[in-house]
């Protein structure tokens, strides 16, 4: 990069990085990247900042070589970054990466980095993890020797995560990305950064939005006459630290790039600074080595949009009454259940919806501290699905649903033989599609899909499904839906782990139960998660809900995992939607 727009940092690499640049996260469609980039770089952004799992790497290509030009520039004016995904991770990070490049098609990227310290399809305790990282690095050293990756670096890394790698790697991290504002100060990671020399840039500067309404925020802003936003980042660039924000709005793009002409007092950058929570990350996720003696709520699956979602979630089919709602709910939080699964067709979402918002502070936690799934009802399939959708939304009353899934393929008051049924589900998908891009929908899926349903899917969708929810036990193993869901890299969820209980009284499952000295619920819930298998037991009695999340201080042998497979013989106890045309 020959130029900047704005001040920039020296890489450890000797190029210089503008402190300014645009993130083009939930940028999708070409349209919407392009009017953003169009509108940054006319504000004097000159960095750009992609990924794999932002699905939008052509098209900020495509426009970048299209926008040049009309705003006199180069190709060595801007720098471009991008990120290896997380399914990548190892021994496809050389394809992973030069998948990146083919994308961008811009002959070269500036700054790319290893995009998370885990892999997909993993659980984050996954002794395989340190090894796929080194993998990843070697595959990164290897294109920046070859002048096709000018800097590599890393992101969401911790203390632990950037030392283990700096002792093995060839040639050291440039730069780290990381979650970075006033509420999460990283005090230790900005020391490593600064004693390997490695530069420290920040994502989520404003907090996901959260922040910009922070009473103290707001005063700073006003006293200044700058916008909450502007102060955030202000905040982040006058120590030295690279900044991303986001947006699709032209003017907020605008508003975002006049940083470097007012400064913050001492006391203002001071009064910002002491709002740190002391590590605690509040607007994304928390990247942890391997501990021996996690809680439930530490074990997570990696979605392909990037966010985590718990191994256990709670479920709450026959939760009705306000009553048993928050009984269960509170018991849950209690014993380490962070996430919690609904559906319209439970008639629990406004209950959930409200237990939560008053259950979370007497468990010292936030909306950001949980993962709520809810499901459209088969009634509101097709051109209802909108409609649907933002009714649970109004239910639920939590701001957004992390993950949303199409609960049934067919639509009810239609046979399961009707060829309607194809184009509802479509309908629907498009709807899904819709909110997810809004941000109101962060993660979306489907439930009861068949293998063909999901080929279906995935040849006709625009965003693909995050995960699929379907029942799964040893005596309904799923072979080919769990293939095609590795194909699609799609997370594959069990709900009904224990056959509707009937196979806690299994011969098999009791002997294997009494072998290691745990219940029979425990252990084919085991079975499921060691598997990487997110699972959902539903109960209401509190001594059981707190029983059913011990699955993470034991483990299975083969020897039983074996016997417990080895009962599987296609038997379903729910309904069968392998007729569903």
């Amino acid at each position: 990069m020959s130029s900047s727009s704005s001040p920039s940092v020296l890489l450890n690499t000797g190029v210089q990085m503008p402190l300014l640049g645009l993130g083009t996260y939930k940028l999708v469609g070409p349209e919407d990247v392009y009017q953003a980039v169009d509108a940054a770089l006319a504000a004097g952004y000159r960095s750009f900042d992609s990924a794999a799992v932002y699905r939008n790497e052509a098209d900020l290509g495509r426009v970048l070589k299209e926008l040049l030009p009309k705003h006199g520039l180069t190709r060595e004016d801007v720098f471009i970054t991008s990120k290896l995904g997380p399914k990548d991770q190892g021994e496809g990070a050389m394809e992973g990466a030069l998948r990146s490049l083919a994308q961008l098609d811009l002959g070269y990227i500036d700054l790319y980095l290893i995009h998370w310290p885990g892999t997909q399809g993993r659980v984050v305790t996954d002794q395989r993890n340190p090894g796929n990282r080194a993998e990843s690095w070697a595959a990164l050293e290897k294109l920046h020797a070859q002048g096709k990756l000018k800097a590599i670096g890393v992101s969401n890394y911790t203390p632990a995560h950037m030392r283990e790698l700096i002792q093995s790697c060839k040639i050291p991290p440039a730069l780290l990305q990381v979650e970075f504002h006033p509420r999460l100060c990283q005090t230790e990671l900005r020391k490593v950064c600064e004693e390997y020399e490695v530069c420290f840039q920040s994502y989520s500067s404003l907090g996901k939005g959260e922040l910009v309404t922070d009473p103290v925020v707001l005063e700073v802003s006003k006293n200044c006459e700058r916008t909450p936003a502007q102060v955030l980042l202000r905040w982040a660039v006058q120590q030295g630290v690279p900044v991303l924000p986001k947006s699709s709005n032209p003017d907020r793009i605008k508003d975002n790039a006049r940083l470097f002409d007012f400064t913050l007092s001492d006391t203002d950058m001071d009064r910002l600074s002491a709002l740190d929570f002391l590590g605690k990350p509040r607007g994304y996720r928390k990247a942890e080595l391997p501990s021996d003696q996690m809680s439930s709520s530490s074990h997570s699956v990696l979605l392909k949009t990037g966010v985590q979602m718990p191994l256990l979630g709670f479920g709450t089919y026959k939760l009705v009454s306000p009553e048993d709602v928050s009984r269960a709910v509170d018991a849950a939080l209690l014993a380490g259940y962070r996430a919690f699964d609904s559906a319209a067709v439970y008639l629990n979402e406004a209950e959930l919806g409200r237990a939560l918002k008053q259950l979370l502070p007497k468990h010292g936690l936030t909306r950001e501290d949980v993962f709520i799934t809810s499901k459209l009802g088969s009634k509101d399939q097709g051109e209802r699905a909108m409609e649907g959708a933002l009714h649970s939304l109004s239910d639920l009353d939590m701001g957004y649903i992390d993950l949303y899934l199409i609960h049934w393929p067919g639509t009810r008051d239609l046979e399961i033989t009707d060829p309607r049924n194809s184009g509802n589900r479509a309908e629907s998908w498009a709807a899904l599609e819709e909110l997810h891009v809004q941000g109101k929908l962060k993660a979306i899926g489907v439930s009861n899909y068949t293998p063909a349903h999901m080929r279906e899917l995935m040849q006709s969708c625009k965003i693909p499904p995050a995960l699929l929810q379907v029942e799964f036990h040893p005596k309904f193993c799923q072979t080919e839906l769990r293939k095609v869901c590795e194909e699609y890299e799609v997370c594959f969820q069990a709900y009904s782990s224990l056959g509707k209980g009937d196979l806690v009284t299994d011969p098999v499952v009791l002997e294997v139960a009494k072998n290691c000295e745990r219940t029979p619920a425990q252990v084919l819930l085991r079975w499921a998660v060691q598997q990487g298998v997110p699972v959902l037991p539903k109960s209401s009695n509190p001594d059981r809900i707190k029983d059913n999340a011990r699955l993470f201080d034991f483990t299975l042998s083969d020897t039983d995992m074996d016997r417990l497979s080895a009962l599987d013989c296609g038997h379903k106890f729910c309904r069968n939607a392998s007729c569903v045309v």
